[in-house]
């Protein structure tokens, strides 16, 4: 199982073009004092923005707190056909940092991800926290 990764910029700039695809999920904490509002907030917000690259492989109403580990867990991808293309990488990190400037506004917490392979199989390649 792959290490777990510290880091202070969005992923390791030498490791993100070796992974077989771009597709991550983001766990965000979920505050004791959470607002009652803040998913649906969180979820409506989304669902207005407009993405430069990123697509949600499920609905963004399916979205919800996992109980066992107190997240909200939120799924995003590159195409394969858009992450070989010029500005691919800038593009994924602008919509990265709009999804978490705006969960966090809507009052969630601080943030670790994985970088995953869920194509015909669920497999871990890589997990980053945010700090």
């Amino acid at each position: 199982m792959p290490g777990k990764n510290f880091i202070n910029y969005l992923f390791p700039p030498d490791k993100i073009n070796d992974l077989p695809t771009w597709r991550f999920i983001l766990h965000f904490d979920v505050p004791a004092e959470i607002p009652d509002r803040a998913l649906p907030d969180a979820i409506a917000i989304l669902k207005t923005l407009d993405w430069k690259i990123i697509q949600f492989p499920f609905p963004l109403d399916e979205l919800e707190v996992n109980s066992e580990t107190n997240s909200l867990d939120i799924p995003i991808e590159v195409p394969e056909d858009r992450r070989y293309q010029p500005e691919s990488l800038k593009d994924y990190e602008s919509d990265f940092w709009k999804i978490f400037g705006h969960i966090q506004e809507a009052g969630f917490g601080e943030l670790f991800y994985q970088a995953l392979d869920w194509e015909g199989r669920y497999r871990l390649l890589m997990r980053c926290d945010i700090i």
